[in-house]
């Protein structure tokens, strides 16, 4: 009988890639959804639990599984340089660099999440928007290098779900600026009780959304 040997470091890269990019896209959902009217409710109690940082860690852990499985890929040769240093790789340099970028603004993104007792409430908000980015990166690098995604239904299933969290990212940014236009806020994670606070005594409010933006670490 002929030994079959299973490319184990193929699987792995393979594995770690789908799953992680699934959890990054339930975390950039969550962050959506939660700040748009009519459904921040079903979704502000899981936030209101860490489940968004958490998930952010875990899409974080599979990145960097697979970012080090691939040193160990049988097929394509990768160099630790071509994995940490953009445009370094060889091989596709704009699309694996895409994937290098997106591992350090995930870094940047879940360090900034789990510290944010420390850091201002605003600062966090503005380092929070890289998301946006980390997603488009994330979406080009798994789409163009993914092997699973080159075809059949996983292909589609990928297109769907992705155009749909899309559209929500565009009315997402759409309400943000029309509530802005009308001096309203955007509540995520802000009860309006704070928000009243903060219209009555701007200083005093705004004291107490940032120890209440602490206070749900």
């Amino acid at each position: 009988m002929q030994n079959t040997q299973i490319p184990w470091d193929w699987y792995v890269v393979r594995a770690s890639a789908l799953v992680g990019f699934l959890l990054l896209y339930i975390s950039v959902f969550m962050g959506t959804v939660s700040c748009l009217p009519g459904i921040r409710k079903y979704f502000l109690r899981l936030r209101s639990l860490n489940f968004h940082c958490w998930i952010s860690l875990q899409a974080l852990i599979f990145a960097l599984i697979h970012g080090v499985a691939l040193l160990f890929h049988r097929f394509i040769s990768f160099s630790l340089a071509d994995i940490l240093i953009p445009f370094h790789s060889s091989y596709e340099p704009l699309l694996v660099a895409l994937g290098t970028i997106s591992l350090y603004l995930m870094i940047i993104l879940v360090a900034t999440s789990y510290a944010r007792k420390y850091i201002s409430q605003k600062f966090w908000r503005t380092v929070h928007f890289l998301n946006i980015a980390l997603y488009i990166f994330s979406v080009i690098h798994s789409f163009y290098l993914g092997t699973d995604l080159k075809s059949g239904l996983l292909r589609e299933i990928f297109i769907w779900a992705n155009g749909v969290l899309i559209l929500l990212l565009i009315f997402n940014m759409i309400y943000r600026i029309w509530s802005r236009m009308k001096n309203r806020p955007v509540i995520c994670e802000i009860p309006n009780a704070n928000e009243n606070l903060r219209q009555s005594d701007p200083a005093r409010g705004q004291k107490r959304i940032d120890e209440n933006f602490r206070r749900r670490i």
